[in-house]
């Protein structure tokens, strides 16, 4: 089943960050996400990150742009993109302002957002922009 067809239900975000901490805060942002249903499962690098897209089942993933050693979103993102994650790929970070983020469709990435943008509304936009069904509603019935 696609995200675009899930959505009406339930979404999986992964999150992938070397810090435990950010899941926490990113659950407590979560939790004024009313609709649709999300849960969130969490990586702390790269190879698990990985190792959880290919398991399928994730809509959405979050991806920190420096993960332990310094690898940048970069050579992260391409790495899920060659396990075969199709959906939405959105950089976090601290700080977005490096020229570098202007390259991040470059890499697989579909969007960039700073780690202080990050809230209830903002994480709703996100989800109706990169979740939601691209098909027209005449055309959903072929695929159900």
């Amino acid at each position: 089943m696609t995200a675009a067809l899930r959505s009406q239900s339930l979404l999986r975000i992964l999150l992938v960050d070397d810090d435990p901490v950010e899941m926490l805060i990113l659950k407590r942002k979560l939790s004024g996400v009313n609709m649709p249903a999300v849960t969130l499962d969490f990586a702390d690098g790269i190879a698990a990150a990985v190792s959880i897209v290919r398991s399928g089942g994730i809509d959405l993933v979050l991806l920190d742009n420096r993960l332990i050693p310094n690898n940048d979103f970069r050579e992260t993102a391409p790495q899920l993109r060659a396990a075969g994650f199709t959906g939405p790929i959105g950089i976090i970070s601290s700080d977005i302002n490096g020229a570098y983020f202007q390259a991040f469709p470059e890499y697989g990435a579909d969007f960039r957002i700073g780690k202080d943008e990050i809230d209830a509304r903002a994480i709703a936009f996100i989800l109706q922009e990169y979740t939601r069904d691209l098909l027209p509603p005449e055309c959903v019935d072929d695929f159900t």
